[in-house]
């Protein structure tokens, strides 16, 4: 066993908060399953014997569905759990939440086609967090953006099999098209390769029972990136994003030339899986870099983000969508919907901070 493990309070406050903010309303198969762990003293000790990062209730529920176990029901769930810790351990402490939802591209396009709109040539993308992939694949999806009136704005591409839809309010900057991008790359601990049987029932295993669109776009989106993959290194953001930075910018402006286009670093839900210091070092390096930072994640995860919100303005269980640390929107953590603040303003795309 580790000696780095996780305090029960945590633990419990963790479930009850999946349970409230991010199940409620969308899934209630994982709100009892959640609630029921929180209420499961033998399970939260179990848990609490594990390191950081190996308790999140996505990670402990993929776990059970890939052993086929109902988590429909959360006393068979529960009593399936009692009975193979050992398995469970295992599975935990070798897997991650890799959750590939290629409709966060929806959630993060305005922002960065308005800074590709400001900047003289393309972009060369890093994605951090990067999983199988799927959200660097920007321009291979079609996108179909609805307004409260019903009214939609569609972008196409009439080759791919897979829609994400969207709905917004607020003013968003609907693109006109998908930026130019000339190079992308992905950084992850364990990328994964679509082609893997195995890594597709990992990924599906990570789909909330009642999100059966997101199984369908899953399915198809990675018959796409089979086709077509994302390169994507294996490497840790905390410490090898530098190196990808300069790379990108090697690359950029050979396709474009120098000091044309702009190198952006996306993320989604990925910097939640970093301390705070780690977090700060990576917003520093990109910055250092001179490259762009584009990010949808938890309204905790990066607090000087959180605080310049505006007043009024609660995220509950919402990603806050942020360009070089200013927040533009809030969004739906599997990109399904977004709403964009009356206040954010991109930044200028020459000064990345």
């Amino acid at each position: 066993m580790t000696s780095a493990t996780t305090p029960r309070h945590v633990i419990a406050t963790s479930y009850e908060r999946f349970a409230s903010l991010q199940a409620r309303a969308s899934s209630p198969t994982y709100e009892r399953l959640a609630l029921s762990v929180h209420d499961d003293e033998r399970a939260i000790t179990f848990l609490s014997t594990l390191p950081p990062g190996k308790t999140q209730p996505n990670l402990l529920f993929g776990v059970m569905r890939w052993h086929d176990v109902s988590v429909q029901d959360p006393a068979a769930a529960l009593a399936w759990l009692h009975q193979n810790h050992d398995t469970v351990r295992a599975e935990l402490l070798a897997r991650a939440t890799q959750t590939n939802e290629a409709a966060r591209c929806a959630v993060l396009l305005p922002a960065l086609a308005q800074l590709a709109a400001r900047t003289d040539g393309p972009l060369a993308l890093i994605e951090v967090g990067a999983s199988a992939g799927l959200c660097l694949l920007y321009d291979a999806w079609r996108y179909r953006y609805t307004h409260p009136n019903g009214t939609a704005h569609v972008l196409e591409a009439p080759s791919s099999p897979v829609e994400l839809r969207c709905s917004i309010d607020g003013p968003v900057p609907l693109p006109t098209a998908v930026p130019d991008i000339a190079w992308r790359a992905g950084l992850d601990l364990d990328p994964l390769d679509p082609h893997d049987e195995d890594v597709q029932r990992w990924l599906q295993c990570l789909v909330w029972p009642e999100h059966t669109d997101r199984a369908d776009r899953l399915r198809a989106g990675l018959a796409v990136a089979a086709q077509n993959p994302a390169l994507v290194r294996r490497g840790d953001m905390t410490r090898d994003l530098a190196p990808l930075l300069d790379e990108a910018r090697r690359q950029l402006d050979a396709a474009a030339g120098a000091g044309r286009g702009a190198v952006i670093v996306t993320h989604s839900a990925a910097l939640v899986y970093a301390d705070p210091d780690q977090r700060r070092g990576i917003v520093e390096t990109i910055a250092e870099h001179g490259a762009h930072r584009l990010g949808a994640e938890g309204s905790t995860v990066l607090p000087e983000v959180q605080q310049q919100l505006p007043a009024g303005v609660e995220a509950g269980g919402r990603f806050v969508v942020s360009l070089d640390g200013v927040p533009l929107a809030l969004a739906d953590p599997h990109g399904l919907q977004l709403s964009w603040l009356s206040s954010g303003v991109a930044l200028n795309a020459d000064s990345p901070r």
